[in-house]
């Protein structure tokens, strides 16, 4: 049994979305999350009958969905031609999640402030100011997924924004990859983190772009990862992801088994 703590990307499994759901709960996980920016599972796919079917088979299953992915290729936040649909979009999502009764929604951030100044994009503040507004009135959580933007550049964008319904989805192998150490997005803003994706991964350097691997072979420092969340007390799953592997579903119960030992007594 993984336990309560540590859940799965349902998407990563490559399954249509009810035989991924039914794979979860046989290998035990009983948090998931959802992709919804396409397919069965999109809002603007979803009806009122299909919400009420998809959250009684979930139960039926026993699983608990714990957060749904707004990932939005081509839609950035601080391009002005695609910035109003990136958050059309986005609030249809988090509708979704509110009907669903699902708290956090995530979705990868990209660079969020100035390559060379760290400023703020103002774009991408603004964005982000009408996101929030709109999940705060729902209760809902936006949690960005940083990469290319260090701690204290997120805490920059964070503070100007002062939303509570802005939060933070730490994905230590993006942050990796894009050469920046996920520790210090930890140090920096410990109560923002909302959401922790589990993945491991190679380092990005100047000569050589980093990788995803399987959970434990690459160079995200996990340990110090899980042990920097659980100073911060940080109370929330721990979603397992693997985005890039011919072999998933082993890959994934293999990370299950792995993180589980690393983890402390719930």
């Amino acid at each position: 049994m993984s336990g309560p703590r540590v859940g799965v990307d349902v998407d990563d499994f490559r399954l249509r979305p009810r035989e991924a759901l039914r794979r979860a709960a046989q290998l035990d996980f009983r948090v998931v999350e959802l992709a919804t920016v396409a397919g069965d599972l999109a809002p603007w796919n979803l009806s009122s009958s299909g919400q009420r079917h998809l959250l009684h088979y979930v139960d039926g299953l026993g699983l608990q969905m714990a957060a749904l992915v707004a990932d939005l290729p081509g839609l950035r936040l601080t391009d002005p031609h695609t910035v109003d649909e990136r958050i059309e979009r986005t609030c249809r999502i988090l509708q979704l999640a509110t009907d669903l009764k699902v708290p956090v929604v995530s979705a990868s951030a990209g660079m969020l402030t100035h390559p060379d100044t760290g400023e703020p994009s103002e774009a991408a503040i603004e964005a982000l100011r009408r996101i929030g507004e709109y999940a705060d009135l729902r209760g809902i959580t936006y949690s960005l997924r940083p990469s290319g933007d260090s701690g204290e550049r997120i805490v920059r964008v964070l503070d100007e924004l002062s939303c509570p319904s802005i939060g933070i989805c730490l994905d230590p192998a993006a942050t990796v990859m894009n050469g920046v150490n996920p520790l210090t997005v930890i140090e920096r803003s410990p109560a923002q983190i909302r959401l922790m994706h589990a993945r491991d991964a190679t380092a990005g350097l100047s000569e050589r772009a980093g990788h995803e691997t399987r959970f434990g072979e690459g160079e995200v420092d996990l340990i110090g990862v899980l042990a920097a969340l659980e100073a911060a007390d940080y109370a929330g799953p721990y979603i397992l992801r693997r985005t890039d592997s011919q072999t998933p579903v082993a890959d994934i119960q293999d990370a299950r088994d792995v993180l589980t030992r690393l983890l402390p007594p719930a």
